[in-house]
């Protein structure tokens, strides 16, 4: 791929998973290469990749659509992903957590404890806590040091809806359960209990989907789910 099909296409892939283009919408060669200033042919080969991603629907005479997810969908994605998650927290416990990672998680969760003690939630703490959780996992990730595994866990987490939607809890004991379940998870992997730390990651995972296609359905708004469309995940 040439460096300009790669930087158009992370380019739409960006705008894609951040909800610029909804579920459905119409990636049109022409318009797309004019509003990049580029040729159709970086274009057409970004798409290309897009589609293999699993990001892009080809549609015969029409062209590239973005994809739509439905509620069963995404109970899918969560299904695949506690299992991937589950193998990654046990393979840090059996490993042993690195001096680095488990001063990270330390210290994530120092500070995800105060958010969760919290009663004022501006928009900034959201942004906050939406950062801390995502990066007490990763360090997990990480730290189990197998690249195939990471690419999986990325690539299920890597669809528009998971990526677009906000972190809005508006029951405190949400979020205290949810730091709650970082911090037993941590306790497990750092005392080396590989099933105990598989099971406690994979149902945290699992009760986050729940949550989540039980509030879109709970909308009433319909199967297909839209990145914009706010809903909580604090997995």
């Amino acid at each position: 791929m040439s460096t300009r099909a790669q930087t158009v296409m992370l380019s739409l892939r960006d705008k894609i998973l951040n909800g610029h283009y909804a579920p459905g919408a119409r990636l049109n060669e022409i318009e797309l290469s004019t509003a990049l200033a580029v040729s159709r042919t970086p274009v057409r080969a970004a798409l290309a990749i897009l589609a293999a991603e699993g990001l892009l629907d080809y549609v015969p005479n029409s062209g590239y659509v973005v994809r739509s997810y439905t509620a069963n969908d995404i109970e899918g994605v969560y299904a695949a992903r506690s299992v991937l998650e589950g193998l990654a927290a046990r393979t840090v416990a059996e490993r042993g957590l690195s001096r680095g990672a488990r001063g990270l998680l330390h210290q994530n969760l120092t500070e995800t404890e105060a958010i969760a003690q919290r009663t004022d939630w501006a928009e900034t703490t959201h942004d906050t806590w939406r950062r801390l959780n995502e990066q007490f996992h990763e360090v997990i990730f990480a730290d189990a040091h197998n690249s195939h595994l990471c690419e999986l866990i990325e690539k299920s987490r890597s669809i528009p809806l998971l990526k677009a939607v906000k972190f809005r809890w508006h029951d405190a004991q949400t979020v205290k359960n949810s730091f709650s379940d970082h911090a037993e998870l941590f306790d497990a992997i750092a005392r080396g209990e590989s099933a105990r730390a598989e099971h406690l990651a994979r149902e945290h995972v699992y009760q986050a989907g729940r949550r989540l296609v039980a509030n879109w359905r709970k909308a009433g708004i319909g199967e297909n789910i839209s990145p914009r469309q706010n809903v909580s995940d604090a997995a």
